[in-house]
């Protein structure tokens, strides 16, 4: 039985080597179809190129206010005060760099618009679609706890110093963030200490207070606010595509597959037909 199976699958491809050879003029005419439309795309697509800079998320103080609060929110609430929640983590700065916000304020603070629309009247909402479909991914490494930002474009030196910007004004962004954080929080914790006399919820302010005061100052003096760049963009000099080899390796492919489509259609069909009474 095994020797019958066998025997039925060499038939099978002998019969088929016999159809294409017999139609080889057609599957030599695809085939070389395929490889002319694969080398035409592959010497007429434009270059794009990709720089990558990887960023590592800044932790956070352990004696912020957050843990502040929950060490003396108890103590606070004796005295009729809700101690402010903390502002920004390391949560939020990943999710800022896959935001359409930061690529909007990108986009729009570089006057991008019509360079990624390809139009005078392109619109931010489609350059920004546009932007993170093709030219932003950003990817989180989950064990090297590390965040790659990649720009891929056609200019090497702009995706590379795009690449830069776009951490930098996500740090930008966390910052001012965390400024206006501080701003709130002091502002509160100063009414709130007007407003009670108890010695040790004094104290609990003045440590609140003190430690907003540091916060204010770590995030007016330090660049890397919310990401430590560990490797910065450079511009690149090697393409990632197109992939010429690979792009006519699969033209040709391509192409061969069609012709042998055609000839055992084409042969299906002439023996459809004289099977066929007349």
């Amino acid at each position: 039985m095994q020797e019958k199976i066998a025997d039925e699958s060499n038939v099978d491809v002998v019969a088929l080597i016999e159809l294409l050879w017999r139609y080889r003029l057609v599957v030599i005419g695809c085939t070389l179809l395929g490889a002319g439309v694969a080398i035409w795309m592959a010497l007429t697509a434009r270059y794009l190129y990709e720089a990558e800079v990887v960023v590592t998320p800044v932790v956070e103080d352990a004696n912020g206010i957050g843990s502040l609060a929950g060490r003396f929110g108890g103590l606070a609430s004796l005295a009729g005060i809700s101690l402010p929640a903390s502002g920004g983590s390391a949560v939020e700065a990943q999710a800022i760099l896959q935001s359409r916000y930061l690529a909007e304020t990108f986009i729009a603070g570089n006057k991008l618009e019509a360079e990624l629309g390809g139009a005078s009247d392109a619109t931010v909402w489609k350059a920004v679609d546009l932007f993170r479909r093709t030219v932003l991914k950003v990817t989180l490494q989950k064990d090297k706890g590390t965040t790659s930002v990649t720009i891929r474009w056609k200019d090497p030196v702009k995706a590379a110093l795009w690449a830069n910007q776009y951490v930098a004004l996500a740090n930008d962004i966390l910052r001012n963030r965390a400024l206006q954080a501080s701003n709130r929080n002091i502002k509160f914790l100063n009414e709130k200490l007007s407003t009670t006399s108890v010695l040790e919820v004094q104290r609990v302010m003045y440590s609140l207070i003190e430690n907003e005061a540091k916060n204010h100052m770590l995030a007016s003096t330090r660049t890397d606010y919310a990401f430590t760049i560990v490797d910065p963009a450079v511009t690149p000099e090697d393409r990632v595509w197109p992939r010429r080899t690979l792009m006519v390796a699969t033209g040709t492919a391509v192409g061969f597959a069609l012709g042998a489509f055609l000839a055992l259609v084409y042969n299906l069909w002439r023996r459809f037909a004289a099977r066929r009474p007349a």
